[in-house]
């Protein structure tokens, strides 16, 4: 039988449940009113990718 897990979601940020386009904060209990806007994740090149893609372009 496969396990359950009932271990609570802890506080932070998340992607709003309603489908808009910011995180909400989640207290660890309930969604709250404190919205922030969505910024996607910023991709940090290496040096050695940034090197790569210079030879790939030449």
């Amino acid at each position: 039988m496969p396990s359950v897990n009932n271990s609570p979601v802890p506080a932070g940020w998340y992607r709003d449940p309603l489908g808009l386009p910011q995180l909400r904060w989640w207290n660890g209990l309930s969604w709250t009113n404190r919205i922030e806007e969505h910024r996607p994740e910023i991709q940090m090149a290496t040096p050695d990718a940034e090197e790569s893609n210079l030879v790939a372009a030449r």
